[in-house]
């Protein structure tokens, strides 16, 4: 095996977490087919309030690389708190964060324009827990969803 494989296999592996369920990779390029198959899944279990943690890599983002956690209500997002340190992030969220259903706005938008290259599903919600992008020195690379947790 190549250092170059070996990399690449932990580079997408590693943000996965151990304490939820195992996603399901979708190892071809993807297709919106597959992203509308996992929509209807997470459409049928989607909660009227939830939160995740959100993770995104890449760009000229201070931010990059840090952990949020995002609460939604009814698909807005009512707040946005740094997840190691509870700090809040002040809003408004008219842009970003993205709901669920942003991702997958987000993942057909990319598939549209042939910049996404691997997605990895839930497998009980449907929703997208990692997403890698082409490369692209000022955009987003890699996002990862985790830790999804119904609202009472």
């Amino acid at each position: 095996m190549t250092l170059r494989w070996f990399v690449s296999c932990a580079t997408l592996l590693a943000p996965l977490e151990c304490r939820g369920a195992a996603p399901t990779q979708v190892v071809t390029p993807p297709t919106v087919a597959e992203v509308l198959a996992h929509r209807a899944i997470w459409a049928a279990h989607e909660p009227a309030a939830y939160s995740y943690v959100l993770t995104q890599s890449g760009g000229f983002n201070v931010f990059a690389g840090r952990p949020f956690e995002i609460a939604v209500l009814h698909d807005t997002v009512q707040s946005v708190r740094l997840f190691d340190t509870g700090d809040v992030v002040p809003g408004p969220y008219t842009f970003w964060p993205p709901t669920i259903n942003g991702l997958f706005d987000q993942a057909l938008s990319a598939i549209e324009g042939q910049q996404l290259t691997t997605i990895a599903f839930d497998p009980l919600r449907g929703y997208p827990r990692q997403m890698n992008f082409v490369p692209q020195p000022d955009r987003t690379t890699l996002v990862n969803a985790s830790i999804l947790e119904p609202s009472p």
